[in-house]
């Protein structure tokens, strides 16, 4: 049965890639977009990023024992995921964006805080779990690779008077999906892993 979740796991873990390709693909292919803030690849971000925020809070409920830390986690997602949307709260004010990411961070945070103890030791356990480093891999594919491998001055000493913005964005822009599919892997796995954790300590207590 492990061997079989395993292969699965894999299986759904390549199809999310495929999907992002195949993103990009239809932007600068078929829809000869230069992937700007409206675009496939964009709202495929948004959605992946909607999925993880909803996993996590639904295991706010559905797993006591790491709800201060799967509300952080989740939180944080969220902030990610408003920050995408930025061209969506344009139409409030420009840039206001920030002010809704800070409010659901500051209330994740202040959440986890007035339960500090419990926070620090659920904190210290999910790293322990068989998805962290899926987690911390994407992450840093999102928040430091991408932005490091999408600077202007990289692409432009590489192409010279060749240089196209559609080339660097796509790169940056791809390799973010990644990171996101791989966020999205883990949670995938981390939500399956807490529920069965869940049902076992259920069962132990009702042996008991």
């Amino acid at each position: 049965m492990a061997l079989l979740r395993t292969i699965l796991y894999f299986l759904l873990a390549t199809v999310f890639a495929g999907v992002v390709l195949l993103g990009l693909w239809l932007d600068v292919h078929v829809l000869q977009d230069k992937l700007r803030e409206v675009s496939v690849t964009e709202i495929l971000q948004e959605i992946i990023l909607a999925a993880i925020v909803f996993l996590h809070f639904r295991l706010v409920k559905a797993s006591e024992r790491m709800r201060e830390c799967n509300l952080l986690i989740g939180g944080f997602f969220l902030a990610m995921l408003i920050r995408e949307l930025d061209a969506l709260f344009d139409f409030i004010a420009h840039g206001s964006w920030v002010w809704f990411a800070l409010v659901v961070s500051i209330a994740a945070i202040a959440f986890a805080a007035s339960r500090y103890h419990k926070t620090v030791s659920q904190l210290s356990v999910y790293p322990q779990t068989p998805y962290y480093g899926m987690m911390i891999s994407g992450l840093l594919c999102v928040l430091v690779f991408s932005r490091l491998f999408g600077m202007h001055a990289l692409w432009d000493s590489v192409l010279g008077d060749q240089y196209m913005r559609i080339v660097k964005n796509m790169v940056e822009e791809g390799a973010e999906s990644f990171g996101y599919t791989l966020c999205l892997t883990s949670s995938i796995g981390y939500y399956f892993y807490q529920c069965r954790t869940a049902s076992q300590s259920a069962n132990a207590s009702a042996m008991l």
